[in-house]
């Protein structure tokens, strides 16, 4: 069994738009990544840029959408990989945070982490 050599963290493979695990993660050309649909909802249709630096990325989208190649087919594999629980909630459209009470996992969990750090 092949382990890769750049065994990535769960942290590291966090949309920062949906801030879920990475669902067919798209790596733009400014090295920022988002999930495909994430990338596809909240990338300006006008100006194809990054929704985060802003940087133009028409050229690079419509050639990777022509090819069907916007997908970052090595990161998708080791996300499936490594983390196959995440990716089984996510596709049967569980979300990790809890239904009842929307953002408090979330909230709990930033706040948690500040404790920890002071």
């Amino acid at each position: 069994s092949h382990i890769p050599a750049d065994i990535v963290c769960c942290d590291d493979c966090l949309c920062p738009v949906c801030l879920e695990i990475f669902m067919e993660p798209v790596t733009l050309p400014c090295s920022h990544t988002f999930c495909k649909a994430c990338f596809l909802e909240s990338v300006d249709k006008a100006t194809l840029c990054c929704p985060l630096c802003r940087r133009r990325v028409s050229t690079w989208a419509r050639l990777n959408s022509r090819t069907n190649s916007l997908v970052n087919q090595q990161l998708w594999q080791q996300i499936q990989d490594q983390f196959p629980l995440q990716c089984q909630r996510r596709l049967s459209g569980q979300d990790a945070v809890d239904d009842d009470h929307p953002g408090t996992q979330t909230s709990h969990n930033a706040q948690s982490g500040v404790e920890l750090i002071t």
